[in-house]
C-alpha cells in the first residue's frame, strides 16, 4: 500500500509519487488497470492487483525545472462528448447510406443486364408480324409453291 501525494497520467501509465517535496523519493509506474481502490482504504491510499506490473524508481533529488516544464506543456481538455458522438454517428450514417446507394446501383445494373440477356434469349424479336407471311399472302401474290421453293434456295 502506498500513500498517494501526486498523480500524473502518462499515456496508459499512472505515475505515483510518494513524498513529493522530499529528496530520495520513490516514483511508482504502473498501468492504470493495475490500480486497486476499495472503500475500506483511506483517502489517497491505493493498492495493486498485480505487483509484477509495478515499477519503482528512486529519485535522489527533486528537479523542479522538469516538473515545471511538464506542467507548462500540460493541456487540460474538456471535449464536447455529445458533439463528438453525434459527428461520429453522422459519419457512420453517411457511410452506411453510401454503401446502400452503391449496393442499389449494382443491383439495378444486374437487373438491367438480366433483362437484356432475357431479351436476347427470347423469340419476341424474331416473331414480328411485318416479317411474317401467311398462305393467304402467298396466294394473293399469285406465286406457285414451286416458284417459292426456287426463290428460297
Amino acid at each position: 500500500m502506498f500513500s498517494l501525494f501526486r498523480v500524473n497520467v502518462l499515456g496508459k501509465y499512472v505515475l505515483l509519487c510518494v513524498g513529493n517535496k522530499l529528496n530520495n523519493l520513490d516514483v511508482v509506474y504502473t498501468p492504470w488497470f493495475n490500480l486497486r481502490k476499495t472503500q475500506s482504504m483511506d483517502v489517497g491510499q491505493v493498492g495493486f492487483h498485480n505487483p509484477k506490473l509495478v515499477r519503482t524508481v528512486r529519485v535522489e533529488t527533486r528537479k523542479n525545472e522538469i516538473v515545471n516544464r511538464l506542467n507548462k506543456t500540460k493541456t487540460e481538455q474538456t471535449p464536447d462528448l455529445k458533439a463528438e458522438r453525434e459527428a461520429y454517428n453522422a459519419a457512420e450514417r453517411n457511410e452506411r447510406k453510401a454503401h446502400m446507394k452503391e449496393k442499389k446501383r449494382r443491383e439495378e445494373i444486374e437487373r438491367l443486364e438480366k433483362e437484356k440477356q432475357a431479351e436476347i434469349r427470347s423469340y419476341t424479336r424474331l416473331m414480328v408480324q411485318e416479317k411474317m407471311t401467311s398462305n393467304k399472302d402467298i396466294a394473293a401474290k399469285g406465286k406457285t409453291l414451286a416458284e417459292l421453293e426456287e426463290d428460297f434456295m
